[in-house]
């Protein structure tokens, strides 16, 4: 029971339209939490698994969902930023948009 209702809050999640970063936080600490569970329950640490895991997925899904928001460039240096941002703010030149 209460996995299907943690998968129900996953969806519902996805599907109410947050951005890419807490789209991708909440699948890496869902991830890391199974995964975690998994290895801790071979140790007798199924509790310790599950959180350890999550804490290291939700990171990891936090620095790949904030790596896939940048989606413009600066010519000049080469630096990415959120699709928002009009100039650099280390150069001043107008960003230009990522190729994908």
């Amino acid at each position: 029971m209460l996995n299907r209702m943690f998968l129900f809050a996953i969806c519902c999640v996805f599907a109410i339209g947050c951005t890419t970063m807490q789209k991708t936080t909440v699948g890496g600490t869902a991830a890391g939490a199974g995964l975690g569970a998994i290895l801790g329950h071979q140790s007798g640490h199924t509790t310790e698994g599950a959180l350890i895991g999550a804490a290291l997925g939700g990171v990891t899904g936090a620095a790949v969902g904030n790596n896939m928001e940048k989606t413009k460039y600066c010519p000049v240096c080469g630096r990415r930023f959120k699709a928002d941002t009009l100039y650099c703010p280390y150069d001043g030149e107008l960003l230009k948009e990522v190729q994908k």
